[in-house]
């Protein structure tokens, strides 16, 4: 389905009469899979590349080296469109995700390729799936929904591209507990239903060990472990993943 092969991904920075910095390597010689119906978490500290990696997947972000193929076609040799409709990313900030200006219908309807007939019907059909039936919705404004109700109709206007890979990128980092249940509920149904290949980027790794199939960690732009659940909790000697663990156990 997905394959990542040696990428690297190097920020320049502006030198100056008086100051010479580095570049910046912002992800460095990355290899991964991801197979066709299964989730790949991608966990790492801020700054470790994780939402860079995602962007780069989605086409967002050029990289420097290395190849992307998603169903065996580099992803350079993709159209613009094609690619839209094969993998969709929902970004952290749910407060972000919608025009202010705009209703949640003509957002999603904006949303909607011309080629899908009774619109509405498609719509609903997706709004149902992460649970968000209300009747007048689609007059309502970004600001009348909590920000857990807009990750989730979010979550609803990617599916209504039927990508076949969905990136979610921290999609708890602003929820309460029991929004953050909610979604991963809701993650959990998509996998299980939609048949969705999904790319879950978290520093969280109690979250991904819930939903993944494989795991992989960075570190500092670099691939610390690629993996199933059981070789990432089983590799006691990585200081690194043992201070992801450990965090994540004090933090409950």
């Amino acid at each position: 389905m997905l394959k990542v092969e040696n990428v690297t991904k190097i920020y320049k920075k502006n030198s100056s009469l008086f100051q010479k910095e580095e570049d910046f390597v912002a992800l460095n010689n990355i290899s991964f899979e991801l197979e066709k119906d299964k989730v790949l978490s991608v966990i790492g500290e801020s700054g470790s590349g994780k939402t860079t990696l995602a962007k780069i997947i989605c086409s967002l972000l050029p990289f420097d080296d290395g190849i992307v193929k998603i169903n065996g076609k580099n992803i350079l040799d993709y159209k613009k469109q094609e690619l839209s409709n094969t993998v969709q990313m929902i970004f952290q900030n749910p407060y972000a995700s919608f025009n202010p200006k705009l209703t949640i219908g003509y957002s999603l309807h904006e949303a909607v390729d011309e080629g899908i007939k009774n619109k509405k019907d498609f719509i609903n059909e997706k709004l149902a799936l992460v649970d968000m039936k209300e009747d007048d919705i689609f007059d309502k404004y970004p600001h009348q929904f909590s920000g857990g109700q807009r990750q989730r109709i979010a979550i609803a206007r990617a599916l209504l591209k039927n990508p076949k890979i969905l990136i979610a990128d921290e999609p708890f980092a602003s929820l309460d507990v029991i929004n953050q249940s909610l979604i991963m509920d809701i993650f959990y149904k998509i996998k299980k239903e939609q048949k969705t290949n999904i790319i879950f980027i978290t520093h969280d790794i109690s979250a991904a060990f819930k939903i993944s199939d494989k795991i992989l960690i960075l570190q500092n732009g670099n691939m610390v472990k690629y993996g199933n659940i059981e070789e990432i909790k089983s590799d006691k000697t990585n200081g690194y993943i043992n201070e992801l663990i450990n965090a994540t156990y004090l933090m409950e």
